[in-house]
């Protein structure tokens, strides 16, 4: 008997839950208004002639090896990251891997984009560029 009543308020939890996320979204009105009147032309000033487009510098410009990135060592970052944070994540069964996958994840995107930019103002503090 206690099964049965867990099992009915497990369903009528779920039901409150959908009517709450779902069920009382606003919809919008479809009902016409009326037409706006037309108004006449306003006279705008000509427009002057444009200064030249400013060209984009390089940010840093100390280039690293071939190959090694931002995006690389981000994505390398992110995956390593979210591997660990997973594996810690697993003694609280599967619910803790996931917070651990997305805490893992963007800590090791940190990691990677700050380690990129480390590396490059180590190169030019060393004047290797």
């Amino acid at each position: 008997m206690r099964s049965i009543s867990r099992f009915v308020l497990t369903v009528i939890g779920a039901l409150v839950a959908i009517a709450l996320t779902v069920g009382f979204a606003s919809t919008a009105s479809a009902a016409p208004g009326e037409s706006p009147e037309p108004t006449a032309p306003v006279a705008t000033a000509p427009i002057a002639a444009a200064e030249p487009t400013p060209q984009a510098t390089l940010i840093g410009g100390c280039p690293l090896p071939p190959g090694d990135t931002i995006e690389v060592r981000t994505l390398v970052g992110g995956l390593l990251g979210a591997a660990i944070g997973g594996i810690a994540g697993l003694p609280i069964f599967f619910v803790g891997a996931i917070p651990g996958l997305v805490i893992g994840g963007l800590l090791g995107v940190l990691i990677g984009s700050t380690s990129y930019a480390v590396d490059e103002g180590h190169m030019q503090q060393a004047g290797l560029c």
